[in-house]
């Protein structure tokens, strides 16, 4: 699995620090002088983040895509991995990039808000941070986290059942999509649900103005993760159709 791992970032490096080294310098570029920064510089890097992020998320969905339907990925399938590390060696891979990411982009803020608050003493804010404040932005995280696997995972079993259930039709494609259409839907109300119920739960149990994010939810999140994982894994280990 690890080997896998490496083959994934291997092929992708150039872009990761391409993409990090080209935000790091147009970053401080701005911070270096944010009274004299031009909008249309702003405008762009507000751009090139937007597409980095959709051309990232693009990636990840399709690398399910192409292990099964172009012909780098035919090898793949003749290691002794099986299945289930085979997608859990990609499913671990988004999430440790996913972290990477997040990092970076933790202490960018943090480095920008030193050289800021130097420069501008008024915008020091308050550095004791409350520990609740702390709670909820990684409870916050940790759901945006959960939800992203979530869809990736909806996406690749689609994919996966167009390499195998439906690899007999013509338009097994298209099936497989209606099935990712269905499978969202039920997963979208099956948590809308969940959060209903364990919102107006938490709201009689606690006395508060904020709505927090449930340990119910996180653990209806994970179910569903485990269920996507066993199902996408076992038609990979067994179903697929080369």
């Amino acid at each position: 699995m690890l080997k896998l791992m490496k083959y994934e970032w291997m092929s992708r490096w150039r872009f990761f620090l391409g993409g990090m080294v080209l935000l790091t310098l147009f970053n401080f570029y701005m911070v270096k002088s944010p009274q004299n920064a031009d909008p249309r510089l702003v405008a762009l890097i507000s751009i090139i983040i937007f597409i980095a992020g959709i051309v990232l998320m693009v990636d990840h969905l399709g690398r399910m895509y192409n292990s099964l339907f172009k012909e780098t990925g035919y090898l793949l399938f003749t290691t002794p991995l099986s299945g289930y590390k085979i997608l859990g060696g990609k499913i671990i891979t988004v999430i440790v990039e996913c972290l990477g990411f997040s990092l970076y982009g933790v202490l960018i803020l943090f480095i920008d808000y030193k050289i800021m608050s130097s420069k501008f003493p008024y915008w020091k804010i308050d550095e004791r941070v409350d520990n609740e404040m702390i709670m909820v932005l990684f409870k916050v995280f940790i759901a945006c986290l959960l939800g992203y696997i979530i869809f990736l995972l909806m996406a690749y079993l689609s994919v996966v059942l167009a390499k195998s259930i439906f690899s007999v039709f013509k338009y097994g494609k298209l099936v497989s999509f209606v099935c990712f259409i269905i499978i969202a839907e039920i997963i979208g109300r099956l948590v809308d649900l969940t959060s209903r119920i364990t919102m107006y739960t938490h709201s009689l149990q606690v006395d508060s103005s904020v709505d927090a994010i449930s340990n119910e939810y996180f653990m209806i999140s994970i179910c569903i993760i485990g269920l996507l994982f066993m199902s996408t894994g076992y038609l990979l280990d067994r179903k697929i159709n080369l």
